[in-house]
């Protein structure tokens, strides 16, 4: 997949995910990939120290994405695409009717 195809996927992902229906079920080692991955993709290697263990959401978030230490953007971003599951149903939902693009997100 070339890599504007593979970028504008992933920004149609993020936006679904951000715009969409609310999925109360998610589990949050769920969330935490999605977000983990999102931030690889966006901002590439972790930054900043580990937090506090008595900061367990901040912590939880550090350590998700500092697994991935090293991942390119482009594995990142597939990853991401990949969590949504089968492209046939996320790719035609009916939220994506107001999908305004990928240049909503810049990248």
């Amino acid at each position: 997949m070339a890599d504007a195809d593979l970028e504008a996927r992933f920004k149609k992902a993020v936006w679904l995910i951000r715009n969409g229906p609310k999925i109360t079920s998610t589990s949050n080692e769920k969330k935490l990939e999605f977000y983990s991955y999102y931030k690889q993709a966006t901002e590439g290697d972790v930054k900043g120290s580990q937090p506090w263990a008595y900061q367990l959401e901040a912590r939880a978030k550090w350590d998700a994405w500092n697994k991935l230490k090293g991942m390119s953007k482009q594995e990142a971003m597939q990853h991401y695409i990949d969590l949504m599951g089968d492209p046939s149903i996320w790719e035609e939902h009916d939220s994506l009717q107001q999908y305004p693009g990928p240049q909503w997100m810049a990248a």
